[in-house]
């Protein structure tokens, strides 16, 4: 089975409920995902990530984040990181 990384975003459960779903269909088409809250970042890397990235966030009151996902929003907003710091993601969002 082809591996690739699924974060998820949520403040109701709705964008988890979705990424599960895509988790589990996954398997019939040959694929294995490997499923994380987005909050959860000691449990992937993605400066070393090497598979695809799927990603399924939610939005919040006025399009705003969610709660979950406030961290790395902060984190990938720093004016510090490269402008190639994510260049090597193959991703979908």
């Amino acid at each position: 089975m082809r591996r690739f990384l699924l974060l998820y975003a949520t403040q109701r459960g709705q964008a988890k409920a979705i990424a599960e779903e895509i988790s589990e269909q996954a398997v019939s088409h040959g694929f294995s995902a490997d499923l994380h809250c987005i909050s959860e970042s000691e449990k992937y890397d993605l400066k070393t990530e090497t598979g695809p990235l799927v990603m399924v966030v939610s939005t919040t009151g006025t399009g705003d984040p969610p709660d979950t996902a406030r961290k790395f929003v902060k984190e990938i907003h720093n004016k510090t990181l490269p402008t190639d710091y994510f260049a090597h993601l193959q991703y979908g969002l």
